[in-house]
């Protein structure tokens, strides 16, 4: 499981009627537990887990991709509107690491390669 063992347990502990909504950005498990918690799958949402989300009866976060949509995200950092916490930098020639990191779904953020 994404967030280790006895996830659905461990937040019935802290929610014992479980929780009003999720959003999901692991997929997986996590959305496996996401359905275990919220009553009402209409409350849930994935950003990752498209063919799950269809076999589970949960809908995804979907959006438009575009030159244009990017450059009014980037306007919004530059004017310190949005942010964007990043737990790791890592060197192009450190991809590798960066991946295990990633992987390990530990820490809160971002892991960006940086080149140049």
């Amino acid at each position: 499981m994404e967030y280790g063992d006895g996830l659905v347990e461990r937040v019935r502990a802290v929610a014992p009627g479980g929780v009003d909504a999720a959003l999901d950005g692991a997929g997986g498990d996590a959305l496996r537990a996401s359905v275990e918690l919220v009553k009402d799958r209409e409350r849930i949402r994935t950003m990752v887990a498209f063919e799950l989300a269809q076999e589970l009866g949960i809908s995804p976060v979907s959006g438009a991709r575009s030159a244009e949509r990017l450059a009014e995200l980037v306007d919004l950092y530059a004017r310190g509107a949005l942010r964007i916490h990043i737990r790791a930098a890592y060197p192009l020639a450190r991809a590798a690491q960066a991946h295990r990191d990633v992987e390990s779904r530990h820490g809160r953020g971002k892991v960006v390669l940086t080149v140049g």
